[in-house]
């Protein structure tokens, strides 16, 4: 597993801190060896803003959301301490995105899928990895897996 680099999807990020998700353990080992540098893990900030989204919201938190100083220290001592690449948007990956939201006629809350994975295409991992597998293995040549499939 050495050497392997990986593109995070949110999805698996908050179930690297959900203690009560099933998803829980698989996430927060593939978390751990992205931080411990065994693999190179690769994020962007769409990940962090909706990453602080997700923590801080009751409803998604099992009732247990973090506080506004608690996501913000979390994110800055795990995200951007230096261990895991943090990637952003340029004006290239909006227009990827565009071409292709607008070829395959995705619509909504769809585009910010298809953003993140164009990131991904710009950085090329070897596997852009999620538990919502179906949303983004028809978007690019990027193998998509779970963290069951890697760790």
């Amino acid at each position: 597993m050495s050497g392997i680099s990986v593109f995070f999807d949110t999805n698996v990020l908050v179930y690297a801190h959900d203690e009560l998700s099933p998803f829980h353990e698989k996430s927060a080992l593939l978390l751990d060896l992205s931080l411990s540098k065994e693999i190179s893990g690769i994020i962007s900030e769409q990940n962090i803003m909706e990453l602080y989204r997700v923590l801080t919201n009751a409803a998604a938190m099992s009732g247990k959301p973090l506080s506004p100083s608690e996501a913000k220290a979390l994110i800055q001592g795990t995200y951007l301490s230096g261990e895991l690449k943090v990637v952003y948007p340029s004006n290239d990956t909006l227009i990827k995105t565009l071409e292709i939201v607008s070829r395959r006629r995705l619509t909504s809350a769809r585009i910010f899928d298809v953003r993140l994975y164009v990131q991904a295409l710009q950085n090329r991992p070897d596997y852009f990895i999620t538990y919502n597998t179906g949303d983004f293995k028809s978007l690019g040549d990027i193998p998509v897996k779970t963290p069951d499939e890697i760790v």
